[in-house]
């Protein structure tokens, strides 16, 4: 009786031992190699799922915007470019500004003055667009202004947003070289830009 026991305990200790080996390096190399190769393989492909978001994520946000300072001048029945401070010629968003052509820290005026405060211009009450009346400020007309998916400032020339201007008038982002490659006066978009004609 003890000898069977004990031949028994030699028998499951020994599965019990080759039941706990561990991965060979061998079989730890193989699964390295094949998950490497699986992300060589889908990494390009999420890449590019990423940058057509961002792309998606600009031209919807443009949109919003344009259609935005549109309800503004309905409501309001004025330009926002009758109502830019001294010296500014360009609405911005949040976000980096300064690139070549387009507006800087000098002649960017607030985005948010128009569309999400009643306080354009300088902070002199009689700028604001009416507040009571037939026409008068209707908003917020944006909730979540936020910078482009580069982390750049959506841009207005706004300057040419006012009665009679008969010049071209973008909602524009500079894309993902943050370099912008569409002139205030141009007629399309050029390069990697993002962006939606006023008029």
């Amino acid at each position: 009786m003890g000898i069977e026991l004990d031949a028994y305990s030699k028998v499951s200790h020994s599965r019990f031992y080759y039941s706990q080996k561990g991965f060979t390096l061998i079989e730890i190399i193989v699964i390295l190699a094949v998950i490497s190769i699986l992300v060589a393989i889908l990494t390009p492909t999420v890449l590019k799922y990423i940058d057509e978001a961002r792309d998606d994520r600009a031209k919807e946000d443009v949109k919003s915007i344009s259609a935005m300072i549109n309800d503004l001048i309905k409501d309001t029945g004025q330009y926002p470019g009758n109502k830019l401070e001294s010296g500014k010629t360009f609405l911005c968003g949040p976000g980096t500004v300064g690139q070549a052509g387009w507006g800087s820290s000098t002649t960017c005026e607030d985005l948010a003055n128009h569309l999400v405060t009643n306080s354009p211009g300088t902070t002199a009450t009689s700028d604001d667009y009416p507040s009571s009346g037939r026409f008068r400020w209707k908003g917020p007309y944006l909730t979540n202004l936020a910078e482009d998916p580069w982390g750049n400032a959506y841009q207005i020339n706004a300057s040419t947003l006012v009665g009679g201007n008969t010049s071209v008038t973008w909602v524009v982002s500079a894309g993902p070289d943050a370099s912008f490659q569409t002139s205030t006066s141009s007629t399309s978009l050029s390069g990697d830009d993002v962006g939606v004609r006023i008029k």
